[in-house]
């Protein structure tokens, strides 16, 4: 492992498969909405789910959904804040691991593909508000990662310069808008979505293999 970062003031992270475990709930969202409006399954095992996973929901309609595009959307959206969330839960140690972090003088937020409405359902179920300082979601920018301006953003919003921070996601987009940001990039493998070997591939600065491990890397925020 490289030496302990000590120029970070802030940390950036990725939500789905970073700080929430939603494989389940974004699964049987997906289904629910294609089996409904095609009649099919979809998708039909993990390896399908992460093909869709890093896109924008309406990325994946109107690649997967044709004409029902926004019909499916739509019902994945109702189905995901009626049912889905209740299966999402905060993956073990990361809700303290935050709260240490932010004792230690980091500033913390989120950076997001997903919706300003889908998250809020998970705030609200989780009870995680006011766990970061700022959310940064597909609303926010027109592009998306692995493009580095949802994470640029993210720094705005925290008075922080890129190079004050770091980014700690789950997936091969993950390291590749950290590295294109100039933002300290950390792999975040303890989630269930996308293989471990397929984000350490993109030679990340630090891997975590669970949320306690931020605490070695990130020992205290950087001062001027």
């Amino acid at each position: 492992m490289k030496e302990i970062v000590s120029h970070v003031k802030g940390i950036l992270f990725d939500w789905d498969g970073t700080i929430v475990n939603s494989y389940e709930s974004m699964l049987h969202s997906t289904r629910y909405a294609y089996q409904k409006h095609l009649d099919i399954v979809f998708p039909k095992d993990r390896e399908e789910f992460r093909q869709i996973s890093p896109m924008r929901l309406s990325e994946s309609t109107a690649l997967y959904a044709g004409t029902y595009a926004a019909e499916v959307a739509e019902s994945y959206l109702w189905y995901y804040a009626h049912e889905g969330y209740k299966l999402n839960n905060i993956y073990a140690g990361m809700r303290k691991t935050l709260e240490e972090l932010r004792q230690r003088g980091y500033a913390l937020g989120i950076v997001t593909n997903t919706s300003r409405k889908r998250i809020r359902v998970d705030i609200d179920y989780l009870g995680t508000e006011g766990i970061v300082d700022i959310i940064v979601t597909s609303d926010d920018t027109s592009e998306r990662k692995p493009h580095p301006a949802p994470l640029l953003k993210g720094a705005e919003k925290l008075l922080l310069a890129a190079h004050e921070l770091a980014y700690v996601g789950d997936y091969q987009g993950d390291i590749q808008a950290a590295q294109a940001a100039g933002m300290v990039a950390v792999a975040g493998l303890w989630g269930e979505i996308f293989l471990p070997e397929t984000v350490l591939a993109q030679r990340p600065d630090y891997a975590a293999h669970r949320p306690e491990d931020l605490l070695e890397i990130f020992e205290v925020a950087g001062v001027d």
